[in-house]
């Protein structure tokens, strides 16, 4: 993730405001950040015989036991709620981190989660079509899951448009770039953050908000319905259902101590 967030041409055109305020961007196959569909989740698993090499119980950790199935295993284990969250856990911080980055929100969150989905099962992973995450000035995050605009731009506000490969409606916008001022740098080796007591360019704090952005996706498909988020409590406003899906429960005897 911290690649993502070197320096890089669309990082000056959004500081510099050359396509307007505020942003909408989108990440779909048409714009280079095509999401995996095939993280579904099964089901109907019959029980089967726990391998002898595999300590099942201490695999599930403090998810809620259920019985062995190999799907629930290896690489498909992305495919139930209770492991992962199917493309949107296995991929979502690599996709929506640089976008993080982007505009300027690493101290903050979405308020308002938009979901079109169909009905999920309470245990397997299904697909989605759209996800638009927004933030408080407006601008967006779309999550285009079956790739329904071909011709999308990448990066789009009220003055113009940036598709990939810098292709784009502004007038002289690769002149504009040249006298631009580069982005402020971020430290991106991370033996050289530890050795100088430096921050990285993904850190605990920033790298909480790009997983909060994945979670936040998540349980709106589950629960099927639009959310309204509180970016400074992290709190859903008026849903306690979807409150209980921020902390889970433990299975017993698993607990998180705090220092």
């Amino acid at each position: 993730m911290a690649l993502g967030r070197r320096l890089n041409p669309s990082k000056k055109i959004v500081e510099n405001r050359l396509l307007g305020w505020p942003l909408r961007i989108t990440l779909s196959g048409a714009t280079g950040f095509d999401w995996k569909s095939y993280w579904q989740g099964k089901t109907y698993l019959p029980p089967e015989p726990v391998p002898e090499e595999l300590d099942y119980d201490f695999w599930l950790g403090p998810a809620p036991f259920k019985p062995y199935h190999h799907h629930r295993v290896h690489q498909t284990f992305r495919s139930y709620w209770d492991y992962d969250g199917d493309r949107l856990g296995d991929m979502g911080m690599h996709y929506m981190d640089p976008v993080q980055y982007l505009l300027e929100k690493d101290n903050t969150s979405p308020v308002e989660i938009e979901v079109d989905a169909p009905q999920q099962h309470p245990d397997a992973c299904g697909r989605w079509r759209k996800i638009v995450l927004r933030y408080a000035d407006g601008s967006e995050i779309i999550l285009d899951g079956e790739n329904q605009r071909r011709d999308v731009p990448f990066i789009e506000g009220s003055e113009g448009e940036l598709f990939p490969g810098l292709r784009s409606n502004v007038p002289g916008l690769l002149e504009k770039l040249k006298n631009l001022p580069d982005p402020a740098p971020q430290l991106t080796d991370f033996h050289q953050a530890v050795r100088e007591r430096r921050p990285f360019a993904l850190n605990e704090e920033n790298g909480h908000r790009s997983c909060t952005l994945v979670n936040l996706a998540k349980i709106a498909v589950r629960l099927g319905r639009n959310l309204r988020f509180d970016p400074d409590r992290q709190v859903f406003i008026d849903d306690e259902e979807a409150n209980r899906l921020i902390t889970e429960p433990m299975r017993a005897p698993w607990n998180l101590f705090m220092a």
